[in-house]
């Protein structure tokens, strides 16, 4: 079984996607990974996350504290909210399983399957 592309190809990339796309490459698990309760994540190291999208969106001077303000445009639009009393712990309250397709147990069942 390969892992669902989540690559998306029509427009800007947002945020959203690419933490999505982040979360769904098992070479980014150092740094970002589901808790595995649902759809929560957690950025492990939220620098390097921040990194990578300042450098998608060719913006090298991105950090957390940028990036952050960026999910925080996310709360009001039920996207993506913040667990609260987590550090750097986010959860995606959107339905994303209609969007993708899956479930959260598919994407993490992919991530073990591709790991083996």
């Amino acid at each position: 079984t390969t892992m669902p592309s989540l690559q998306v190809s029509c427009g800007p990339i947002q945020l959203w996607q690419f933490l999505l796309e982040l979360l769904t490459d098992k070479s980014c698990q150092s740094f970002i990974s589901w808790t595995g309760d649902g759809w929560e994540f957690k950025l492990s190291d939220p620098d390097e996350v921040a990194r990578r999208w300042g450098k998608r969106k060719n913006k090298p001077k991105m950090n957390y504290e940028k990036l952050s303000r960026g999910l925080r445009y996310y709360y009001d639009k039920n996207i993506i909210h913040k667990t609260s009393g987590k550090r750097y712990v986010y959860r995606f309250v959107c339905d994303l399983k209609s969007l993708l397709g899956y479930t959260p147990e598919d994407l993490c069942a992919f991530l073990i399957n591709d790991q083996k």
